[in-house]
């Protein structure tokens, strides 16, 4: 008996549909939404991001929470009233035979939604179809294969009002399928999905700080009067300043309890945690083994996702340079030549191709210094310290118990949400580009972060530790330089202070440091 290889999806549909029998009552998830929830579903408005073009693309690392966002939203829409069978899922990577002949199996799975399932409605329309992995099915070196971009542009093609939602590993993987079926760009979008920030762990502890008197909404410092865009261009400080101190307000009697979580973030970072069912209150409750689960994790995700970057040939190397970020911990810059020594490579080979891949998979971004046109050296940040705690530490006791590492650790945290800081404010400003931090070095020490909001260079320097006062001589000699109206200071707890929020030498915003991650 000859197996035809078409069929295991179609086979498997009702599997993995549930909620065409079952409705609500299908899903298992996280009782936390993470912050992306909130503006690609839209939950309290009228659509949502994945109908703001007929093709949605989620792209980051596996473990991020893109498939459970996806169900979230097909949740979400059926207890608010859509009929279940207006949503198809189409997992990929769920069994390797969905990925022989994968475009006749798509094109076969579409057709069986279509006249048994999304035929029992009177009117089909709207209706979405979730393709999950398509990073697994792309086959660019399988000519005779279509992939998935060629089906997706027939099914769009084919009916009104169908939405198309695909995930994977990194936003080339989707734009360079797009570009071979001839898809137009202004047809699709792509969204970032990074691990969980500290706003959504800390939500998911205590979600009360999630009501409309207690959230924290970083909206009004993104755009507005009291924004820091509005502070850049009039170069008024007391309005921006005004702002937080106000939000501050919103959350000053429960301070001590969201400090108290700040190390158990940075030891777990945002990808762990959100892996465990039930809410994981303190790193303490993780084991050894967690953290090599997510080593092995992008481990096995290097080897299967990298092949498709074509300047790619030695992909142990990246996991070399994962590691030696881990240790370096952003602490110093390193050379480049010290790389090239290291790796037995040419530096064109570490600067345009290995760190441009670790970047698109969100694993590690390299930074180098701000207004230097011919860096020599470059820092090596990575996305999550989770992961930076499996690769140095293997556990969480040594962040936990060890400040000198808690305070490396706010540093790698502090790059990562500065870069999500900077995406922020720029997107509520209309531009969408690839957010910039970087780092800069003058005569009185150095800014850990620089950030380009609408090419303008806004100095972040972090002062997790006392003393303070060089952070304050090097950002006044930034601002001076630049002739930039506001920078700001970060604070750990061991730093005293009166007043939390305040305004140094007229220009310099002293905030907390757990404040500013929740800000961000």
């Amino acid at each position: 008996m000859s197996l035809d290889a078409r069929d295991p999806l179609v086979q498997s549909l009702h599997d993995h549909n549930p909620w065409w029998e079952q409705g609500a009552a299908a899903f298992s998830l996280p009782a936390r939404q993470k912050s992306d929830f909130y503006h690609l579903v839209r939950p309290n408005r009228s659509g949502s991001q994945f109908e703001d073009q007929p093709l949605l693309g989620l792209v980051g690392r596996r473990g991020a929470g893109k498939t459970t966002l996806c169900k979230q939203f097909i949740h979400h829409r059926i207890e608010s009233g859509a009929r279940p069978e207006r949503f198809l899922y189409l997992p990929f990577d769920s069994n390797p035979l969905y990925q022989l002949q994968s475009d006749e199996q798509l094109r076969r799975a579409v057709r069986y939604y279509e006249s048994r399932v999304l035929g029992r409605l009177d009117s089909p329309a709207p209706h979405f179809i979730v393709l999950d992995d398509v990073h697994q099915i792309e086959h660019p070196g399988k000519p005779t294969i279509d992939g998935w971009g060629t089906p997706v542009v027939d099914i769009l093609d084919d009916t009104a009002e169908r939405y198309v939602v695909v995930t994977a590993s990194a936003e080339v993987q989707v734009e360079r399928e797009l570009e071979r079926a001839d898809f137009p760009a202004a047809r699709y979008d792509t969204q970032p999905i990074l691990p969980e920030k500290f706003r959504d762990y800390l939500f998911t502890l205590y979600p009360d700080l999630e009501e409309s008197d207690r959230r924290v909404s970083p909206t009004s410092i993104r755009t507005g009067e009291h924004s820091l865009p509005a502070t850049l261009d009039s170069g008024e400080v007391d309005p921006l300043l005004d702002e937080l101190r106000g939000k501050y307000a919103q959350i000053e009697d429960v301070e001590p309890r969201i400090q108290s979580k700040v190390v158990d973030f940075l030891a777990m970072g945002g990808t762990i945690s959100y892996e465990h069912e039930g809410v994981i209150d303190s790193a303490s409750e993780l084991s050894t083994s967690d953290y090599s689960r997510l080593r092995e994790e992008v481990r096995d995700a290097l080897y299967q996702e990298v092949p498709g970057f074509e300047s790619i040939k030695t992909i142990a190397d990246l996991e070399r340079l994962c590691a030696l970020a881990a240790a370096n911990r952003g602490t110093e810059p390193i050379r480049y030549q010290e790389l090239v020594e290291l790796f037995d490579v040419d530096r064109r080979t570490i600067a345009d191709s290995y760190l441009p891949a670790l970047a698109d998979l969100y694993l590690l971004t390299g930074v180098t210094e701000y207004d230097n046109a011919r860096p020599r050296s470059v820092r090596l940040y990575l996305r999550d310290t989770g992961l930076l705690t499996a690769l140095a530490d293997g556990n969480a006791e040594r962040a936990l118990s060890d400040f000198g590492r808690e305070a490396d650790l706010a540093r790698v945290a502090g790059f990562d949400h500065s870069m999500r800081f900077t995406y922020g404010v720029n997107a509520a400003q209309g531009s969408e580009t690839d957010p910039s931090v970087q780092f800069w070095r003058g005569r009185e020490g150095v800014v850990d972060f620089v950030l380009d909001i609408d090419d303008t260079p806004v100095p972040v320097a972090l002062a997790y530790r006392p003393p303070i006062d060089d952070s304050l001589d090097v950002l006044s000699e930034f601002l001076d330089e630049y002739e930039v109206p506001v920078g700001f200071l970060l604070t750990g707890d061991t730093v005293p202070t009166e007043d939390p929020i305040t305004l140094q030498r007229d220009r310099i915003i002293q905030l907390p440091y757990w404040f500013y991650l929740l800000l961000c």
